[in-house]
C-alpha cells in the first residue's frame, strides 16, 4: 500500500471537519480535539456522539490484520474505503449516519436511505461519488477510524476493514469507560513506531449548549423575582 491509495489528503484541524459536516446540512454538531482521555475532559465534552482517531500513514507500515465478520451487524451503516481521499468523510458519516440523536439533515437522511441495501463497496463508492470538499493540498497522508455505541454495543468502523468491528456491549454512558483502554492500545503503537496521531470527537455544538444553559439560569433568576409577589 506504499501508492496511498487507501488513504486520505486532509488537515487534521477540527476546525475543517466542522466546517465539512457543517456543508452537509447537519445541524448541531462541532469536532473538538481531544488531548486527554481523563474523566474530567470527557466530562467536560459531552454529550460525545462518537470518535475520530487519525494517524499519519507511512510507507512502511502494513494494513492492520482484522477480525472474521459474522455479518450479524446490519443494522450498522457500514462503508468500505473503495478510492483516495474519501476516509475522512467516511469517519464522519460512520457516526453521524449511525447516531439517532443528531438531526442529520434532509440530505443525509435522504442519502442513508437510498444506499441501505447497498453492500460496503457500493456505500463507500457513494460517499466518493458525492464527496466534494475533502481534498486539501498537505502532503501528510492520513487514515481515519471511528469509535460510538451502537444499540448497546461499542463498534470500531475503519473503511479499510471488512465489515464493522463490535468491541462489545456498552451503554450510552459507559461506552467511553470501553473504548479508552482500546485507543490507548492504539495510541501507544503508534506512539512507539513515531507515527503522528490525533483524536477528535463530534460532540454537540457548544454554543446551543451555553445558550440553553443561560435560558435555564434566566428561568431560575425569574422565578427567584416572583417569589415574593407569590407570597
Amino acid at each position: 500500500m506504499a501508492d496511498g491509495g487507501n488513504w486520505c489528503l486532509i488537515e487534521s484541524d477540527p476546525g475543517v471537519f466542522t466546517e465539512l459536516i457543517a456543508d452537509m446540512g447537519v445541524k448541531g454538531t462541532q469536532v473538538e480535539e481531544i488531548w486527554s482521555l481523563d474523566d474530567e475532559t470527557l466530562e467536560e465534552l459531552k454529550p460525545i456522539y462518537g470518535l475520530i482517531f487519525l494517524f499519519k500513514w507511512q510507507g512502511t507500515q502494513s494494513s492492520e490484520a482484522h477480525p472474521d465478520f459474522s455479518g450479524t451487524d446490519d443494522h450498522v451503516f457500514f462503508t468500505q474505503q473503495v478510492i483516495t481521499n474519501a476516509c475522512a468523510t467516511q469517519a464522519i458519516l460512520s457516526i453521524l449516519l449511525n447516531s439517532s440523536s443528531i438531526d442529520v439533515g434532509e440530505e443525509l437522511t435522504k442519502f442513508k436511505s437510498f444506499t441501505a441495501e447497498f453492500p460496503p463497496d457500493l456505500k463507500g463508492l457513494a460517499i466518493s461519488n458525492s464527496d466534494d470538499g475533502t481534498r486539501e493540498d498537505e502532503e501528510d497522508l492520513f487514515h481515519f477510524i471511528s469509535y460510538l455505541p451502537i444499540h448497546g454495543a461499542l463498534y470500531e468502523l475503519d473503511g479499510l476493514s471488512r465489515g464493522p468491528v463490535n468491541l462489545g456491549p456498552c451503554t450510552d454512558e459507559d461506552w467511553l469507560q470501553k473504548v479508552r483502554p482500546v485507543i490507548q492500545a492504539r495510541m501507544a503503537k503508534y506512539a512507539s513506531s513515531e507515527i503522528r496521531f490525533n483524536l477528535m470527537a463530534l460532540i454537540r455544538n457548544r454554543p446551543e449548549i451555553y445558550e440553553e444553559q443561560l435560558e435555564e439560569l434566566d428561568g431560575r433568576l425569574l422565578s427567584l423575582d416572583e417569589g415574593p409577589d407569590a407570597d
